[in-house]
């Protein structure tokens, strides 16, 4: 669970073209720090790579001139769909997460995901609470939302 210390140099801005192959990176890095995901994503090295239609959504967190995570979140129906939340390992921790997740939620929107099940802690910690189970390509998952502010 990440701490509410967020670093005091911390500033979310949208996403921009330049960005990509830095958020490519740390979406890759990332997703290989779960120890019991290791296995999977190199059977599936597919889902290693972030999808750049995600690019209009994306919201990333800078401290000293670098990308240190990023989120995006895109609208269906009545509520936004967190499609990805990801902190550079070096930074994970810290409150990047967290900061991310408030920068979503002041949109004033109810914020729906399909939570990787080693996160949970973390998504409760920020207001999440379970709504029910969705069957992904590598297995069930706790389904989640955060209502509006």
């Amino acid at each position: 669970m990440e701490n509410d210390s967020y670093p005091s140099n911390l500033v979310i801005r949208s996403a921009a073209v330049d960005d990509v192959d830095k958020l490519r990176d740390i979406f890759r890095r990332a997703s290989l720090t779960v120890d019991g995901y290791r296995d999977l994503m190199a059977a599936h090295p597919e889902w290693l790579v972030w999808d750049d239609a995600m690019l209009p959504y994306a919201r990333v967190a800078v401290a000293a001139g670098r990308i240190v995570g990023f989120a995006s979140a895109r609208p269906v129906d009545d509520f936004l769909e967190l499609e990805d939340l990801f902190t550079d390992p070096d930074w994970m921790r810290q409150g990047v997460a967290s900061r991310l997740i408030q920068d979503i939620a002041r949109r004033g929107v109810r914020i729906e995901v399909t939570a990787n099940p080693h996160a949970i802690g973390f998504y409760e910690s920020v207001g999440f609470v379970v709504s029910g189970v969705a069957h992904t390509e590598g297995g069930t998952a706790p389904r989640m939302r955060r209502d509006a502010n």
